[in-house]
């Protein structure tokens, strides 16, 4: 294993152990603070938010998207701090933190153990909420997720995600799991706003031609199980408001492929709707137009 990793490991885990000792609010509060660090000593993909602020929203002034890019860095750091303290979050602390109006429809949706996938984006509090969702259903989830670049941190980081009994699948080829657990009336959740290939379909993302993952909605087709579309939006005092919204099968077109692409851009619409209320909590560190 290299120097290197072990070194970050150490930084990583000495961050753990604070947080643990300071708790759930402190944890997030110190998010503020770092985002500032990060900002304006260690900015990390500053250029990339930037030109994406940029991109999506072309009428905002200078001034508006340096603001977004600063409060952009707070709040992943707040999203990825809660994934480092999710080992340690009590039952109480989640009850304070999701607020679901409609979770007895929900369960009713999944009553008979009905499969379905709980389709997201990186935004909000996509871990904290994903991952503790399960608590709130009453069934285990498989999260998709994929491995990070440090294997130590990504065992730490996969672990914390099962925290409440969820079970990772990585992506690749472990995507069968995915198609089993869905034939056998399962949970899935995904974060389905990855940038997909060069040569793939493209949809309308912020009014712009943009490459995006399609395995969300080629599972749904294959496997004919229920589709949630949810939003995890975060609320000034650090709870969250979970928005769902069934994803509607209805009048597609007769083609296979372009059932994907409809089914996929009705998912994209519903994220877009929700980052346009609060653009800042979009993850946009990745090159979403970068072809």
């Amino acid at each position: 294993m290299r120097i290197k990793h072990r070194i970050e490991f150490f930084f990583f885990i000495s961050f753990v152990k604070y947080f643990q000792l300071v708790g759930l609010k402190k944890t997030r509060h110190s998010a503020n603070i770092l985002g500032y660090i990060l900002y304006y000593l260690i900015p990390v993909r500053k250029k990339v938010v930037k030109s994406n602020l940029n991109i999506a929203f072309p009428n905002k002034s200078e001034t508006e998207i340096k603001r977004l890019t600063l409060k952009t860095y707070q709040n992943i750091l707040i999203t990825f701090l809660e994934l480092m303290y999710l080992p340690f979050v009590s039952k109480s602390e989640i009850d304070e933190s999701i607020s679901i109006n409609d979770i007895d429809i929900v369960k009713g949706k999944l009553s008979n153990n009905k499969s379905a996938i709980f389709l997201t984006g990186h935004f909000g509090g996509w871990e904290f909420c994903l991952s503790s969702l399960s608590q709130k259903i009453g069934r285990p989830f498989q999260l998709l997720a994929q491995p990070q670049s440090n294997p130590i941190i990504s065992d730490y980081v996969m672990k914390a995600r099962k925290t409440f009994g969820n079970e990772i699948i990585l992506s690749g080829i472990s995507v069968r799991k995915l198609y089993e657990n869905l034939k056998n009336g399962g949970i899935v959740g995904i974060a389905g706003d990855q940038r997909g290939s060069f040569e793939g379909p493209r949809f309308s993302f912020f009014d712009k031609p943009t490459a995006l993952f399609t395995g969300a909605a080629n599972i749904s087709l294959k496997t004919n199980c229920l589709v949630i579309m949810t939003a995890f939006e975060r609320q000034p005092d650090y709870s969250y408001k979970i928005h769902f919204e069934e994803l509607s099968f209805n009048d597609l077109p007769e083609k296979n492929e372009d059932k994907i692409r409809e089914l996929t851009q009705r998912y994209i619409s519903f994220l877009e709707k929700h980052i346009k209320k609060n653009p800042e909590q979009y993850f946009w560190l990745h090159k979403l137009w970068k072809y």
